[in-house]
């Protein structure tokens, strides 16, 4: 008994986070959460690509956002030392999270590859309303655990998205990167990261092709629509590879236990 008042005094001089004072902690979590805002994005995309067009400038500026996300994931994961040490060098002199960064890019590829506009528009209330409870606790507790060097860090570098004097720091951005701390669970969600934008593109297409030639099982098909049978076949591919490298993760997890 008296060790829970203890740690409840404790945590009352760490002072926690917010959302756990108010939150998960009495057993109330908003109904769109950073966990499962990606499920919600992907199949609002999915639907929205069979009503909405989708042109080449649109396109071609998801397929950047995409590269562009997966890149700064990926650079990410290999400086960040969870837990131990402040993290600065690398992405994280451009942002402060550029995890979020990233996923917000590559989130925002699948908006706008659907051809929904209004759910690309819609999406960054989205994203801080889901983020913005996990952005404060991780940033209470790196205040708490570093004090004044994460005041500094704080002052000096933007929050998600970088300014006129973070970006410069672009050029630093491989300082502290390691591919040893690339996972194979990594690997794996970039599979699913492409194998999910490969699926949006094979709707448009397969919304635009002559369905009922595949109902009659017409061989034609396959070489009026190569574009749109390559798509699903690749979907398929990435995705079978991604639970082929997340069970072979598991089954490491479970031969160290």
């Amino acid at each position: 008994m008296a060790a829970q008042k203890n740690k409840i005094a404790e945590e009352k001089v760490n002072g926690e986070p917010e959302e756990e004072k108010n939150g998960e902690a009495y057993g109330r979590r908003p109904f769109i959460t950073r966990s499962n805002l990606r499920d919600l994005i992907i199949l609002v995309s999915f639907i929205s690509a069979m009503l909405y067009d989708l042109g080449w400038i649109r396109l071609a500026v998801s397929g950047i956002l995409l590269i562009a996300g997966c890149f700064f994931h990926y650079m990410t994961k290999g400086v960040l030392i969870r837990n131990v040490v402040l993290c600065q060098g690398g992405t994280y002199s451009v942002v402060r999270h550029p995890y979020y960064m990233a996923n917000y890019l590559i989130d925002s590829s699948f908006c706008l590859m659907s051809g929904n506009v209004y759910l690309l528009l819609v999406y960054p209330f989205l994203f801080y309303w889901s983020y913005g409870p996990t952005i404060r606790k991780e940033e209470t507790t790196l205040a708490r655990l570093h004090s004044s060097e994460f005041l500094r860090y704080s002052l000096d570098v933007p929050q998600i998205f970088p300014d006129a004097y973070s970006i410069r720091s672009m050029k630093e951005i491989t300082r502290g990167f390691s591919t040893q701390r690339i996972t194979r669970n990594e690997i794996s969600r970039f599979m699913r990261f492409w194998a999910t934008a490969c699926f949006i593109l094979f709707i448009h297409i397969f919304k635009m092709s002559n369905i009922e030639m595949l109902w009659r099982f017409d061989t034609n098909y396959v070489r009026q629509y190569p574009h749109g049978i390559a798509l699903f076949v690749l979907t398929l591919v990435l995705f079978i590879a991604s639970l082929l490298l997340q069970r072979k993760r598991d089954r490491g997890i479970l031969k160290v236990e």
